[in-house]
């Protein structure tokens, strides 16, 4: 039986609230748990080893570990403490006796690192000595790599050790990823899908246009408040069948909040971060998703912007700037923006909404592409593959 421990930290909303922690990625969680569905459907026991944690907030509240699972995957939380120093130490070295007692388990054993982060390392370090195979899921690149700093010295010391330690390669966001690790073998890995039947009927006006996620300026929300404002200066007939909704949180929550008290059109609604369930009615009811990292951007080419395959699953028509690999997954399926210009922004809206039908062909399109490539089944089998290689296995 081949096992793998996908070792991150992945969150459910009931341990979110419980530990009180505002610093984690849903995006990401959302990807770690469906990447585990779909190796689990390819014959792997997949198991989520979370930190479960975030910045602590020195209340001195402590959490012990935890069992659970999430749509059959059992999930792993290791104990939290919210007190300076001692929560990271304690990150550090809660994983090691859990590694010792998995480590008699029979079969083939994978350890999956999310990224470079130092609090993994004694893990990956007691991992190895246990004969796992040890592989990085490098999400993120780095940003200014090449100055000279105290942060950037250190981040090159732990890229070097992962580079050392993670003995099975590497899965990579996305294609110029290959550049920031030596790791070999390597294979992109995009996230995979969920299907849906459901298709909103876009001839109901207005449209829900949703901006989700890391709301920031480094994720491309200062274009859509650009755009908005322009919109509401011109007063175009066309921009009240547009509603905007906002979801997540970030340092550009702030401008949107002073938007939705306008009354002008576009609307904007704001609902900041939401627990899982909401932001599924959100998207339940949304026709156009919006994807606006820019093109010039620090993470044009350091991350993939997994929104893209969640919105085009859940048949949305995607909006997206051109970055990464976003061409390669979705090929004609959604509407790319080539420049960081609200005026271009505006007139994709504006496209949109004049031409329906048009429109509704390329979210089918897009639908089909990410249904070919990234089903549960597909994905899975891939890293199944890339995983448990036939060769190179320690059996215990």
């Amino acid at each position: 039986m081949k096992k793998l421990f996908y070792i991150c930290n992945a969150l459910d909303d009931d341990v979110r609230l419980e530990r009180g922690i505002v610093t984690d990625s849903p995006a990401a969680s959302r990807k770690i748990f469906l990447i585990c569905q779909a190796l689990r459907k390819a014959g792997v026991r997949a198991f989520v080893i979370s930190l479960g944690r975030g910045r602590q907030d020195r209340s001195r509240r402590y959490f012990k570990s935890k069992v659970t699972r999430i749509n059959g995957t059992p999930v792993i939380y290791l104990p939290f403490f919210h007190f300076p120093v001692l929560s990271e130490l304690l990150s550090l070295f809660s994983i090691v006796p859990l590694l010792w007692r998995i480590r008699s388990l029979k079969g083939y054993k994978a350890a999956l690192f999310y990224n470079r982060m130092p609090v993994y390392l004694l893990g990956l370090v007691v991992a190895r000595v246990l004969q796992f195979r040890t592989i990085l899921d490098l999400e993120d690149g780095e940003i200014s790599a090449n100055k000279w700093t105290f942060s950037s010295v250190n981040s090159r010391i732990v890229s070097k050790l992962f580079d050392v330690l993670c003995s099975g390669g590497v899965l990579l966001a996305c294609s110029a990823l290959k550049d920031a690790t030596t790791l070999l073998p390597a294979c992109c890995c995009y996230g995979t899908c969920e299907t849906h039947t459901v298709l909103l009927d876009r001839s109901v006006l207005p449209l829900t246009i949703l901006l989700g996620g890391t709301v920031s300026y480094d994720t491309g929300a200062q274009l859509l408040v650009d755009a908005i404002k322009v919109l509401r200066k011109e007063s175009a007939p066309w921009s009240k069948n547009i509603i905007f909704e906002i979801s997540g949180k970030g340092d550009c929550i702030a401008q949107f909040k002073s938007l939705s008290k306008d009354d002008r059109i576009p609307s904007v609604i704001v609902h900041g971060r939401t627990t899982d369930d909401e932001y599924q009615q959100l998207l339940t009811r949304t026709q156009v998703g919006l994807a606006l990292k820019p093109n010039s951007g620090a993470l044009a080419n350091t991350t993939f912007p997994s929104k893209v395959i969640e919105f085009a699953s859940h048949k949305i028509l995607v909006v997206t700037t051109d970055i990464s690999d976003v061409r390669k997954v979705l090929a004609d399926g959604a509407i790319y923006l080539m420049k960081d210009n609200p005026r271009i922004l505006i007139d994709k809206l504006r496209w949109i909404v004049e031409n329906p039908e048009q429109a509704n062909n390329l979210i089918l399109k897009g639908n089909k592409y990410v249904l070919a490539a990234h089903s549960p089944e597909i994905v899975g089998q891939m890293l199944q593959k890339f995983i448990f290689p036939t060769s190179g296995l320690v059996y215990k």
